[in-house]
């Protein structure tokens, strides 16, 4: 094998339309030379002109609806087609539904565009545009301004192709057809490859763009290594029979949040090239026998956060695994008190984040409160470094996938809910697909002094001015300060260019049920919102 490195497979994710670019002086579409001959010569039969190209529907745009603006827009993240970046095909009966102002779809040369937030940018104003709604426009359109290169001024709009009704199914005859059936998505399998260096051995593994994969990786024996890897809920393992021995712990282990790939990098006990890296099986595990599944973990450093929270590092005791969380997962973890097994869900956080002495590159890190009637927390706080607690493998189902379409993202959390919020932070501010613009935390706690991590937290701002973080406290002596309509409202403002379009929430189920109020209050839908929950 050749040291270079492997490029990784082409990505599943749905293309996106092209932006507008190119831009005349004044504000709108550059067009052809024949086109602005068309509008020249339209111009000089009416002093009134026309972006549109018909003089006699010229509407003056009310400030904040120029081109540009429509552009900052498209640019902004928001789901303008109203399907999550999905391409979904619309029958002509569907299409007829979407009639009205405030829910205009269109189809022009076989493609549906959702034209509903176009509607007050249209150099022609709203009723012109109505005329095309709801039906193929593409004659309309022709006769009015075919020159205009629609696909980039409303790529962002795309819905899907239009498609001609499904024939209904006649009682007095078998000569029908049916409609084509509905494509499922295709497994995420994960593609195994390698390379090596005379040193080191890479096991690389491909899934596919914001899979958000997990890992647990097992040494079996100095040949012998086990790779697990979850990725939609399904877990795939691997049973490597190596060439040679390897040394424990890896070197690195690297997934990338963005590409979905996943880099094993160990170390040969002995320098020297192989010939190969040995042999593998592999095999599906399904996720009851996971869920039978726990491993037993020794703490390795406790340490008090604040006066009513700590952190808590954890390693294997069999020193020969290691278990990386997909973004947004949790575990539970497990003690056996007064008699019955009590288990709880933790989020671990990036030791980036913790004063930690030892080295954290192979265990897990939470931080956690304590509570004065809650027997899990009470436990860990009291366990000393040596003592013992099980986990469980992985759990969740946030898919990292929901936010590749927007760039304006809300998180809002309380308390101790802060844990799967941070897990987000790095993976959306790092992303280069659909580069996001702005992420906002609003962080609710009773006083200052519950607030965890404000430095880091104020560091995360100073690294990167997209993000922001804002503190409220409900107990505060000059403004306490709860969740409130008012208080989000003004980050869900229809239209405007940096509005929000995605939020994900974590917090006491009061909170989340709140939160979730509010936000339905202010009209975003539920594909917009995630919950964490225990």
């Amino acid at each position: 094998m050749s040291d270079s490195s492997l490029k990784p497979p082409t990505s599943n994710a749905p293309l996106r339309p092209p932006q507008v670019t190119a831009l005349a002086s004044s504000g709108g579409l550059q067009l052809p030379q024949t086109a602005q001959q068309k509008l020249n010569t339209s111009a000089s039969s009416s002093a009134s002109g026309s972006a549109t190209g018909n003089p006699r529907n010229k509407c003056a745009l009310k400030p904040g609806y120029s081109l540009m603006n429509w552009i900052r827009l498209c640019n902004s993240g928001a789901d303008l087609s109203g399907t999550g970046g999905r391409v979904v095909p619309v029958t002509k009966t569907e299409l007829a539904l979407h009639n009205k102002v405030n829910d205009a779809w269109m189809a022009i040369r076989g493609r549906v565009f959702n034209v509903t937030r176009y509607m007050d940018f249209h150099p022609g104003g709203v009723d012109e545009l109505m005329r095309g709604v709801g039906r193929d426009a593409t004659k309309l359109f022709d006769e009015v301004h075919a020159w205009v290169n629609y696909p980039q001024l409303l790529g962002k709009c795309y819905i899907g192709p239009l498609k001609e009704n499904p024939m209904k199914v006649s009682k007095d005859t078998d000569n029908f057809s049916l409609p084509s059936p509905i494509t499922k998505p295709t497994e995420i399998v994960p593609r195994f490859d390698w390379i090596q260096k005379s040193s080191d051995l890479t096991l690389i593994f491909y899934t596919r763009s914001f899979a958000n994969p997990g890992l647990l990786l097992r040494r079996k024996a100095t040949q012998e290594l086990v790779v697990r890897i979850l990725v939609e809920q399904k877990w795939h393992v691997f049973d490597f029979q190596l060439t040679n021995k390897v040394e424990w712990p890896p070197k690195a282990v690297k997934i990338g949040a963005e590409t979905g790939k996943i880099e094993i990098v160990l170390g040969k006990e002995e320098s020297a090239p192989w010939t190969t890296y040995g042999s593998h099986t592999s095999s599906k595990l399904d996720s009851p026998t996971m869920e039978e599944e726990s491993y037993e973990y020794e703490v390795t450093n406790t340490k008090e956060l604040n006066h009513d929270s700590f952190e808590l590092s954890l390693q294997s005791v069999q020193r020969e695994m290691l278990m990386v969380l997909p973004v947004g997962f949790h575990v539970s973890l497990e003690a056996p008190l007064d008699g019955e097994v009590v288990q709880r869900s933790y989020t671990p956080v990036d030791s980036s984040l913790l004063a930690l002495e030892t080295n954290p590159s192979q265990g897990l890190h939470f931080l956690i409160k304590r509570y004065l009637n809650g027997p899990m927390s009470s436990h860990l706080h009291k366990l000393q470094v040596g003592s013992r607690v099980q986990l469980t493998p992985p759990r969740g189902c946030f898919q990292l996938s929901e936010l590749t379409g927007h760039r304006n993202i809300l998180l809002l959390a309380a308390g101790s809910g802060l844990t799967p919020i941070l897990s987000l932070i790095q993976p959306i501010l790092k992303r280069n697909t659909n580069r996001i613009e702005s992420l906002h935390l609003f962080y609710f706690n009773k006083t200052k002094e519950d607030i965890w991590l404000r430095e880091k937290l104020e560091d995360l701002h100073s690294q990167d001015e997209r993000f922001s973080c804002q503190h409220f406290l409900s107990q505060d002596e000059d403004q306490p300060q709860r969740i409130t309509t008012e208080l989000l409202a003004p980050l869900f403002k229809e239209k405007q260019p940096d509005r929000c379009t995605y939020v994900a929430i974590c917090g006491p189920s009061g909170f989340n049920t709140a939160a979730e109020d509010i936000l339905a209050q202010l009209n975003v839908k539920p594909n917009q919102i995630h919950v964490f929950r225990g």
